[in-house]
């Protein structure tokens, strides 16, 4: 995750309360104890901060001119945020941290049928959608316990196939 000197003072970046790390570490509020242990890692340029987390610094600066020139239009042509999420990046420094998954799974998400095409909430499938997993699993609302490899590979194949056959469109 990209982010620039706003974004470092807005407060705590990490999320200790949940996962793994619950009541082993206390997040500082300003983020300034994460990036003396080198876990938020700082630059005053964004050329600067992709060397250092060992990315193309061209195609970083070009990706942060494209997501700020979206926020310009509130609207994310790419990966159709809303809008109420594009808050460009500003003058730096910058900074950047390592984002990995913490959970192994969730309960509930959106309902699909059994072609793996997601559902508006009146049943209707939505174009060019499709689910696999345990993200609208079948089992509901539980955790399916050793369940969720067979359900990833079964509808899996299912929303792969069914999305195959879908027209390509200009």
């Amino acid at each position: 995750m990209i982010f620039d000197s706003k974004g470092c003072g807005l407060g705590p970046i990490g999320i200790t309360a949940l996962g793994f790390n619950r009541g082993k570490y206390e997040w500082s509020n300003d983020n300034t104890e994460e990036i003396q242990r080198g876990w938020i890692l700082a630059d005053e340029t964004l050329p600067g901060l992709a060397k250092k987390i060992g990315i193309d610094d061209t195609m970083l600066v070009r990706t942060v001119d494209r997501y700020n020139r979206y926020c310009e239009l509130w609207e994310d042509h790419d990966h159709q945020r809303p809008k109420d999420t594009l808050t460009p990046i500003g003058p730096g420094p910058y900074y950047s941290i390592e984002l990995t998954p913490c959970l192994l799974n969730t309960q509930g998400g959106p309902r699909r049928n059994q072609q793996d095409q997601v559902l508006y909430p009146d049943c209707k499938p939505i174009p060019r959608l499709y689910s696999a997993g345990e993200l609208g699993s079948i089992f509901g609302l539980l955790y399916q316990g050793a369940g969720n490899l067979g359900e990833c590979l079964a509808f899996g194949r299912i929303a792969g196939r069914e999305a195959a056959q879908e027209k390509v469109l200009d």
